[in-house]
């Protein structure tokens, strides 16, 4: 009888599992945007009361700070100053206009002038008289609702009495751009929420989108300002999209609830399959055991079992090998994973690059420019050799490959960790070769780095690379004149994890040159060194060429 195998939880029950954690998911973010909503009324609200009387108090303000003329009164019949009172009059009155942009044009009366643009003085002119018939005293205070003059522009007037003797009577009259006045109050408070101004259908001011979005308006506060003898203004707060970003607090807890749910989920399904896996196993022990028992009773029942057990041994050994085999793509994926650091500094670099490009000279830039580089070709070199260390995983990408320019790119990174390095490489002749890039560029970056680092100390590195075709295959090398090694131990350095000088002088892992050998027959090639000790050494690598290449790839 065939024995099924055990079987962890099912769809239905890791669907609930999950269903679940999205629920509570959802319940937490609802909380969590019903305290961002009454927090934001709040701030609204109170916006609105501190802007409101911040408008009613600078509109105020102004009326309050009209300059006032203050005419001399001869006695006895003296001659009068008022010529020189009007003109002192029009300096105050200018100077009044320069510091307040919001009032267009000042009026005094009677006989004191007018002041303000050619577009102010028109606009005094238009609405004075108009509203003194209206007034029910001509010369009384008063401050006007929102007036429509011509070019669609709204404006509100004032007319204040002119305080001091009573025996002269007259009035200072001002005509007010109300937008202006309203956008020195208000631009530079409450950032963050729309603020707009009305009186009546007409809108004096506005500051962000007629239309916040989505339902941020219904979070808006109003508040009534009092302005002046017609009906009040009306102001309104409310929340924009630059306050979007409280939204993402709350969303993002839906990302570790599904995480978590998921999580749950998993542990739950692997506990199960574990627990009957092993009750499995239990009572698999429990019948091998009876039929032990059995098989003493007779020699026939004795080799049936051996034979069952050299057929349990066969599975429990494919099991392992299926082990081996996942326990190898874990590795994988976590060897794989490293490759997010990388992809940070690339894309940290890039954003800095945008971000701050006007503030970077060139030479900053170049630097960034070879940060995401070298990381670039890292990553891309940590990708071919997590694609060989798993065999048949991927394929190698061999093409024609130009490799003098790749050898001189290789010598411009690494310039960067030894400056000396890029005028002391001689790079000779380099045949074409026929191979995968990414392998290439890593064995001469290998090599070469190799060689400017095995160098006595105080020695500048001087390094040779060059190449030759012989027969059905290209020869490259990559000679030093550094510390060498004895060739009695010549057979080490393409092992793992040999090393033939102290890690303490130079460091490393002992595990490049064995990379190299093996990405070097992988292709169909052979790796080999000479050296002599104190006296330098020289690499050699042989690939195929392409007549030859083709199809041939070994392990």
């Amino acid at each position: 009888m065939k024995r099924s195998e055990p079987e962890g939880l099912g769809p239905a029950a890791i669907l609930v599992i999950i269903l679940l954690g999205i629920a509570l998911s959802v319940l937490v973010w609802q909380n969590l945007r019903r305290e961002r909503d009454a927090e934001v009324e709040r701030q609204a609200e109170a916006y609105a009361e501190a802007l409101g009387e911040a408008v009613s108090s600078g509109i105020q303000a102004i009326v309050a700070a009209l300059p006032q003329p203050a005419r001399r009164v001869q006695l006895g019949g003296g001659a009068s100053s008022a010529p020189a009172d009007a003109a002192r009059w029009q300096s105050a009155a200018a100077d009044f206009l320069e510091q307040n942009p919001s009032t267009l044009a000042l009026l005094a009366e009677p006989g004191w002038g007018l002041a303000g643009s050619a577009e102010g003085k028109e606009i005094a002119r238009q609405v004075l008289p108009d509203l003194r018939r209206r007034a029910a005293d001509p010369t009384s205070e008063f401050l006007t609702p929102p007036i429509s003059v011509s070019g669609g522009r709204e404006i509100v007037a004032a007319q204040v009495r002119i305080s001091g003797d009573a025996r002269e009577s007259g009035t200072v009259f001002a005509v007010i751009d109300p937008a202006v006045a309203l956008s020195r109050i208000l631009d530079k408070r409450a950032l963050g929420y729309a603020v707009s101004v009305s009186a009546g259908d007409q809108e004096l001011y506005r500051r962000g989108p007629a239309e916040p979005k989505r339902d941020l308006r219904r979070l808006g506060r109003t508040a009534s300002i009092k302005i002046g003898t017609g009906p009040p203004w009306t102001l309104r707060v409310s929340p924009t999209a630059e306050l979007e970003g409280l939204d993402l607090s709350s969303l993002w807890v839906l990302i570790p609830g599904l995480l978590g749910s998921a999580l749950v989920a998993a542990a739950v399904h692997f506990g199960t399959l574990s627990w009957r896996r092993e009750s499995a196993l239990r009572a698999a022990n429990e019948r091998l055991a009876q039929q032990i028992d059995d098989t003493r009773r007779g020699e026939d029942s004795l080799k049936r079992l051996s034979e069952e057990l050299e057929q349990r041994v066969a599975r429990r050994t494919a099991e392992l090998n299926e082990t081996i085999v996942e326990l190898e793509t874990f590795n994988y994926s976590v060897s794989h994973d490293l490759r997010s650091p990388l992809g940070a500094v690339i894309n940290f670099a890039a954003i800095l690059n945008e971000d701050c490009a006007e503030q970077l000279d060139s030479t900053a830039k170049e630097h960034l420019n070879r940060i995401v580089g070298s990381a670039s070709a890292a990553v891309s070199m940590m990708d071919a050799l997590l694609a060989y260390s798993r065999s048949g995983r991927t394929e190698l990408h061999k093409t024609h490959l130009a490799v003098r320019p790749l050898v001189e790119d290789v010598c411009d990174e690494l310039s960067a960790s030894a400056p000396r390095l890029k005028c002391a490489v001689k790079i000779g002749e380099m045949p074409d070769a026929y191979a995968d890039e990414k392998v290439v560029r890593f064995v001469f970056s290998n090599l070469i780095g190799n060689a400017c680092k095995f160098t006595h100390p105080n020695q500048e590195p001087s390094v040779e690379v060059g190449g030759i075709r012989e027969g059905d295959e290209v020869v490259y090398f990559v000679r030093d004149e550094g510390i060498g090694f004895d060739m009695r131990f010549v057979d080490k350095l393409f092992r793992v994890f040999e090393r033939l000088h102290v890690s303490q002088s130079y460091p490393g892992h002992g595990v490049g040159l064995a990379i190299v050998a093996r990405l070097v027959r992988r292709h169909g090639g052979r790796v080999w060194a000479q050296g002599a000790v104190d006296k330098g050494a020289t690499f050699y690598f042989a690939l195929p060429v392409a007549s030859e290449a083709d199809g041939r790839e070994t392990t």
